[in-house]
């Protein structure tokens, strides 16, 4: 093996070895328990979030579709501060995000939750569906479990690891094959 495909090898090696495998939600809590492989720090998903949810309500704000309807704002945000509390049972940290509530008024039936607690409705999920404020809160529950469970970092490290996959796999062949990858 030449000198390249030694260190190729060696990181694919590394890299497989700092997969940590962890429980995001405390197990037994709500019969779940289940591992999850993490490629990308906590730290730097949340930094992502927070800086898309930012550009999201900049985007937002600057179509006059932040936040239009006081009394749609305030009820999303009086559901949500009934539902975070409840995240210390999945999560002892979770009460303490840095949690945030806004409504966008689009036609689109959705809504989401950031990791770091970054959580958008969409007033067409109101509006159009009527929804009384248990059903929109199982909504947003639903949402908030996607953070509190790390589905978005989940994925993040997913991505990573084909991509770092397809880039070693590459290399590889190239040696092999004699083919300059650049």
């Amino acid at each position: 093996m030449r000198c390249p495909q030694s260190w190729l090898l060696l990181f694919a090696i590394a890299l497989a070895a700092g997969c940590a495998t962890t429980r995001t939600t405390a197990p037994g809590v709500v019969g779940v328990n289940r591992e999850q492989t993490m490629l990308v720090s906590s730290g730097e998903v949340d930094r992502s979030a927070a800086k898309a949810y930012q550009e999201t309500l900049r985007d937002a704000k600057g179509s006059n579709l932040l936040n239009r309807d006081p009394r749609e704002v305030e009820r999303v945000r009086r559901i949500a501060a009934r539902l975070i509390p409840a995240t210390a049972a999945f999560r002892s940290d979770a009460p303490g995000w840095n949690w945030e509530v806004n409504v966008v008024t689009s036609r689109e039936l959705n809504a989401w939750c950031m990791p770091g607690g970054k959580i958008a409705v969409y007033s067409g999920l109101i509006e159009q569906l009527q929804l009384t404020d248990d059903e929109l809160a199982a909504v947003m529950a639903h949402e908030i479990a996607h953070a509190l469970r790390e589905h978005g970092r989940e994925k993040a490290g997913q991505a990573a690891g084909v991509n770092a996959a397809a880039a070693i796999g590459g290399a590889l062949l190239g040696a092999y094959f004699g083919i300059d990858s650049g």
